[in-house]
């Protein structure tokens, strides 16, 4: 009798153990499944917010450190230039400091003696670069998204496409080149060819 009792008794303490371990594992599995989409919700929002606060501006010229620099809405192409640090020689004279940057824009900043980029005349920027050659049109090759959404025809959208064209592919060779932009074709260059130039 005492040899039922005691295999009584294992049996009871196998069982309860089995009952410990899967009310356990149940546990973890509920607490574990509740706590991954709690996380995925604060990561997934961060990275929007960011992008919508920053506006990304590419300083190049005489500045200690070229490069692309995020800014926030708002702020103006001293506070751009200012980050890269002018150098010395800076001719910072020739831009329009108390302009409003935008995102994806491109700000050269010359050196004494040298003219600031084509197109910056007709921003309220500065000088236009060689003048003579290019009878103060925009230079598709350095003009910004927002000197380039002046063009008849051409919004933000397109901007940016001429903008991402001409940084995979390289400079346009000709003013007939716009036309491997998406969506520019033989019509709107015809709008485009007496105010472009390269």
């Amino acid at each position: 009798m005492w040899e039922i009792d005691r295999k009584v008794q294992v049996f009871i303490i196998l069982f309860a153990a089995a009952l410990l371990f899967a009310g356990g594992y149940k546990y973890a599995s509920r607490s574990g499944a509740s706590a991954v989409p709690e996380l995925a919700v604060v990561e997934a929002g961060d990275p929007k917010e960011a992008e919508e606060d920053e506006l990304a501006v590419h300083v190049a010229g005489a500045v200690k450190s070229p490069g692309v620099y995020y800014l926030k809405p708002g702020d103006r192409v001293k506070d751009a230039v200012q980050q890269a640090v002018p150098l010395p020689d800076a001719e910072l004279n020739s831009l329009n400091l108390a302009r409003r940057v935008t995102d994806g824009e491109k700000i050269y900043v010359p050196k004494h003696g040298e003219a600031a980029a084509v197109g910056e005349s007709s921003m309220g920027q500065g000088i236009p670069a060689q003048q003579g050659e290019t009878g103060g049109k925009i230079n598709i090759n350095t003009a910004s998204a927002t000197e380039l959404d002046t063009l008849p025809g051409i919004g933000p959208s397109l901007a940016a496409r001429i903008i991402d064209y001409r940084e995979k592919s390289g400079p346009f060779k000709s003013t007939e080149d716009i036309q491997k932009v998406s969506g520019i074709g033989a019509r709107r260059y015809e709008q485009l060819k007496d105010l472009i130039a390269v």
